[in-house]
């Protein structure tokens, strides 16, 4: 009778619990149902009747963090006022304002985009097709808009890339991840200045010559060198417990202490001992200058504008993720841009081929288009979700991604690998 159980339990499914004949089964089971005689005679196996299948539980989908949504949300918005308002020195409180997004949004975009990764592979049964997937669709939607957004710098070709090298990044412990923030950082101050190119667009006709890696990893105005920084600095914070207030709470306060350090730092450090750090232009001119390491204004590519803006990013990230928790609904217009991030940047993208180029408006007009902008994606983006759960873009990049893994008690406690 045992190995009318091995057989039975072996040929079923373990998710599946079968009941045969008022009996479950299992050797356990048809034994204790079975007669007791001196000498079990050999039987041959009973046909069972299956009454009752109870089908393996489906994956249940895992809540989003709103806290991130809301900090891509604020990402966005910053994005949204450095395409729209130009910078003018003597247009008061409006350009200084419109001057602490520049330098910042991208970073935090960025950041966010590595935490996504950590996120997606974790859940994903095919996490290496998933990447490769998302990343050539980035890429090809980025050089897409290249040719007809002339006015911005397409992140999208570089958001791309660092999916496809993710594939190798996502496997490697975090102290590697760690130690290779700095090393990229290095290198791109480096590179920025002693290669010296200029900042270039990777463009469809250039991506199978020299010129498309090289913008990509070198020259393009989100090179690899030192932009990754910040998306290994995602990976790395993705596989903490950002459900934690306590882990939000050191987000915020070492970042803010980072951020706002490291810049006043940088900048008294070069003023007092009467050091030149901003060289003028977008790329380096080929001698290397330990002064501009402190050049710590945004898109410098130096170590001073690099470790800032990962510092920010991080404060905004804790304190987006402690405020969404206590406040959703104030916060709720922040988390409708958030969850619609990729859709939303190529919605004010498009529009800024619209509206005037900011050389022939005033500062004021051009906050008018930027919060224009905004408020009408918020208010499409509240109708929009009462009928679907991701935006269009968004539905899109996850053609082909493979099954979910289900969800498992541990994931709410979510720790590094060794």
């Amino acid at each position: 009778m045992d190995a009318i159980g091995r057989r039975t339990s072996a040929a079923l499914p373990a998710s599946e619990s079968i009941v045969a004949n008022g009996v479950s089964a299992g050797s356990t089971a048809l034994r204790s149902a079975a007669p007791k005689v001196g000498r079990e005679a050999p039987v041959s196996e009973p046909a069972l009747t299956v009454t009752n299948v109870v089908p393996a539980e489906k994956p249940k989908k895992r809540p989003r963090i709103v806290g991130i949504d809301m900090a891509r949300g604020i990402a966005m918005f910053g994005m949204t006022v450095v395409h729209f308002v130009n910078f003018r020195e003597d247009d008061g409180a409006l350009a200084t304002f419109a001057e602490l997004f520049r330098g910042r949004a991208m970073p935090l975009f960025m950041m966010l985009g590595g935490i996504g990764v950590t996120f997606l592979t974790r859940r994903s049964s095919t996490p290496s097709r998933d990447l490769l997937i998302r990343a050539v669709m980035l890429v090809a939607l980025g050089l897409f808009m290249t040719e007809h957004v002339p006015r911005l710098a397409i992140v999208l070709q570089a958001y791309g890339l660092f999916f496809i090298l993710s594939i190798v990044w996502f496997r490697l412990p975090s102290k590697v991840l760690i130690g290779l923030v700095p090393l990229v950082t290095a290198f791109g101050a480096w590179s920025y200045q002693v290669i010296g190119l200029p900042r270039v667009q990777t463009r469809f006709d250039e991506l199978l010559t020299v010129e498309g890696p090289q913008s990509l990893i070198f020259d393009g105005f989100y090179p690899l060198f030192p932009v990754g920084a910040f998306f290994l600095t995602g990976i790395v914070l993705g596989r903490i417990n950002l459900n934690s207030d306590r882990v939000a709470a050191v987000l915020a306060s070492v970042g803010v202490v980072a951020g706002v350090g490291i810049r006043v730092g940088a900048d008294f450090f070069a003023s007092a001992f009467n050091l030149q750090t901003d060289f003028g232009g977008n790329a380096g001119d080929g001698i290397f200058h330990f002064s501009r390491l402190l050049d710590s204004q945004g898109h410098s590519a130096m170590p001073a504008w690099v470790l800032s803006a990962i510092g920010t990013s991080m404060a905004v990230l804790g304190l987006s993720l402690l405020i969404a928790r206590r406040a959703p609904m104030l916060v709720s217009p922040l988390v409708a841009v958030g969850s619609f991030s990729l859709t939303y940047y190529v919605y004010q993208a498009w529009l800024t081929n619209v509206v005037p180029p900011t050389f022939e408006t005033s500062t004021g007009t051009e906050w008018i288009f930027t919060i224009a902008v905004y408020v009408s994606f918020i208010i499409l983006a509240l109708i929009y979700r009462m009928f679907f759960t991701s935006g269009p873009f968004e539905r899109v990049l996850r053609i082909g991604s493979g099954p979910r893994l289900p969800r498992t008690p541990a994931e709410a406690a979510i720790t590094s690998p060794a």
